[in-house]
């Protein structure tokens, strides 16, 4: 009596385990991203950006329809305060060490997103694409690849022109220039444009603190238009170089018609507050600021905006030719949550930055002319826009692009800017500038071969 008690007490606790084990394995097939009402599960990826590109009131309505599209998945917009970029990647470069969250992130150019994925803190996307089912040439503008391989998607689009303030303009009596203006012309528009002195000075130009204003004469070529080649070949005899040198020398230390570069270091100088405080007549900058020309929260636009080509080199050249590029969107090689990290970056890169209607886009299915007229039309003051010379210059742009980006790419561009620096603060000459910065590139590429 005894035995058969205990057998059917062991046949209940055999029966009971069995029944659990089936129940979880039911459970588990039937719904592996599910709560037990049916719901799927809540997974809260973060996104970190700096706010002066996107901010919280930019950025609310499209992670609500994102959110809306996507009922799993919940972004947590980090907007981050650090004024410059290289501040920006410092502060990444911390949360990745330290281990703090990093789910999706915004990288603003090319050669910290190439030295960030040379170290492997970017997940490479090619999978998810894959898996998405498009063709990526034929999806965006700018090739994000990497030795094969996609560790972003590309966010907004920008190409480069110049910005006019219209008063100075027509101050100096010049005319609004056209796809046949040369640097010299650049050089001696600046110099008319200059008036004043001491704390009241106006300048004609500003060259802010980024590799792209000691590269202006190089950059905008259509080929062999970077520092370093794809072969390594160090580029620094191509005559473009030397024309980058001579515009910030000639404007900044013999016309003193740009801000000197020891103003810019020491008094931590903005393109921004200048050209809109009528503190410097042009700017070479880039298509970003066509959301801002009318006016912003920030700054007013207390002067109509002139849109010209960047310049040429010589005058026989052909113009109109100008860098284009994007900002990266990139999921992190550490995040929790990847697939939906790659999911909100695929939705920013297409139809959440269109919808923004801030900025121009890298993809290639946006509706540029409905765009460029939202993007206008939200700023403060669209008048103060200058439509026709802004559609001259789109229309008569030639893009080009960069060569891809060597890992030890910022490396490289720091080497050339601190020689090209002592130039500009008067301690060397242009030919002593690049034969120290050639020996010093070679052995940077020495280190990395």
């Amino acid at each position: 009596m005894i035995r058969r008690k205990q057998a059917a007490s062991w046949s209940l606790v055999l029966l009971l385990v069995v029944s659990l084990i089936l129940s979880a394995c039911t459970k588990k097939d039937a719904a592996p991203d599910a709560n037990e009402d049916g719901k799927p599960q809540q997974v809260t990826i973060k996104f970190h950006a700096q706010e002066v590109t996107f901010s919280k009131e930019m950025m609310q309505p499209v992670i609500e329809q994102f959110e809306k599209l996507n009922p799993g998945i919940k972004v947590d917009y980090v907007p981050m305060t650090e004024p410059t970029n290289d501040e920006i990647m410092k502060k990444i470069d911390l949360y990745s060490a330290s281990g703090e969250t990093l789910d999706v992130f915004l990288i603003a150019d090319e050669r910290s997103y190439a030295q960030r994925a040379a170290n492997g803190m970017l997940e490479p996307l090619n999978t998810f694409i894959e898996q998405d089912g498009f063709n990526y040439e034929e999806e965006y503008k700018t090739n994000t690849g990497i030795n094969g391989s996609y560790y972003a998607l590309p966010g907004t689009f920008s190409t480069w022109f110049v910005m006019l303030n219209e008063d100075h303009l027509k101050e100096a009596n010049l005319a609004v220039p056209t796809i046949d203006w040369t640097w010299d012309d650049f050089m001696e528009y600046a110099k008319q444009m200059t008036a004043g002195e001491g704390a009241d000075k106006r300048y004609g130009t500003y060259h802010h603190t980024w590799t792209d204003y000691y590269t202006l004469g190089l950059w905008h070529q259509p080929k062999n238009n970077d520092i370093i080649l794809p072969d390594l070949t160090i580029n620094l005899d191509d005559p473009g170089v030397r024309k980058s040198i001579e515009i910030r020398q000639q404007t900044e230390m013999v016309d003193k018609s740009a801000v000197p570069l020891v103003d810019v270091i020491s008094q931590k100088m903005s393109y921004r507050p200048l050209y809109f405080n009528g503190k410097a007549s042009m700017i070479v900058i880039g298509s970003w600021m066509i959301g801002e020309a009318g006016g912003t929260d920030q700054y007013e636009a207390s002067h109509k905006t002139i849109f010209a080509p960047v310049p040429k080199n010589n005058p026989e050249d052909e113009g109109g030719y100008a860098v284009s590029s994007s900002n990266y969107l990139v999921v992190s090689s550490t995040s929790k949550h990847k697939e939906e990290a790659y999911k909100f970056a695929r939705y920013l890169s297409t139809e959440g930055l269109s919808a923004m209607e801030k900025y121009l886009t890298s993809w290639k299915k946006e509706d540029t002319g409905k765009l460029l007229e939202a993007i206008i039309n939200q700023t403060k003051k669209p008048e103060m826009v200058d439509k026709e010379s802004l559609l001259y210059v789109l229309d008569h742009a030639k893009m080009t692009s960069l060569p891809p980006a060597h890992p030890f790419q910022a490396e490289v561009y720091k080497a050339y800017q601190d020689e090209v620096d002592l130039v500009l603060l008067g301690q060397q000459d242009i030919d002593q500038a690049i034969a120290n910065a050639k020996d010093k590139i070679q052995k940077i590429i020495n280190a990395n071969k």
